[in-house]
Formats: C-alpha cells, sequence, structure tokens
C-alpha cells in the first residue's frame, strides 16, 4: 500500500427512510458529508465511553490491594460453594 493512503473497507447499512432523511438533515445542518455526520456521532460516543471506562476504573484502583481477606477467591470456587442458595429450609 502506497505510504498515506489509507485502507478502505466497504461497509454497508440498511436503514429505514426515515433514518436515511434524518443522516441527510443532520449533514445538512452541519454542513458534512452523510458519512462525515455518522462518523463524527461515532467518535463522539466512543470518546464519551472511554472516558466513562477510565473514570470508573480510576474510582476502582484506589482500592487495589488495601481489601483484607482470602487472596485466593476469585480461583478456589470452594470459598463460595452454596452462596447465593436459600439455607433456610
Amino acid at each position: 500500500m502506497a505510504q498515506g493512503k489509507k485502507h478502505i473497507v466497504w461497509f454497508g447499512m440498511k436503514v429505514s427512510p426515515q433514518e436515511k432523511e434524518k443522516i441527510k438533515k443532520l449533514a445538512r445542518v452541519r454542513g458534512t458529508s452523510q458519512k462525515e455526520a455518522v462518523m463524527n456521532l461515532v467518535e463522539s460516543e466512543l470518546v464519551a465511553y472511554e472516558a466513562e471506562n477510565t473514570a470508573q476504573k480510576n474510582k476502582l484502583t484506589r482500592y487495589a490491594g488495601v481489601l483484607e481477606g482470602k487472596e485466593d477467591l476469585s480461583v478456589n470456587k470452594t470459598y463460595l460453594a452454596g452462596y447465593g442458595q436459600d439455607h433456610s429450609r
């Protein structure tokens, strides 16, 4: 592949006439192509998802290694034997 050329992959998608009109309208309002309008939305959703995912990881990371208890709970299933079962009978 020549330097600077992007590898292009065909991606077809079926949409209803109403959905197609919404994409056309969005592109017209933003002054972009329909593809660019859709790709901008995809990109912004991915950025938002990654920011939220990073925020969640950061919240949990501060607890890593500070909790006490059995170290092998995730691999030793006998610790969880019967967990969640009704033992009132």
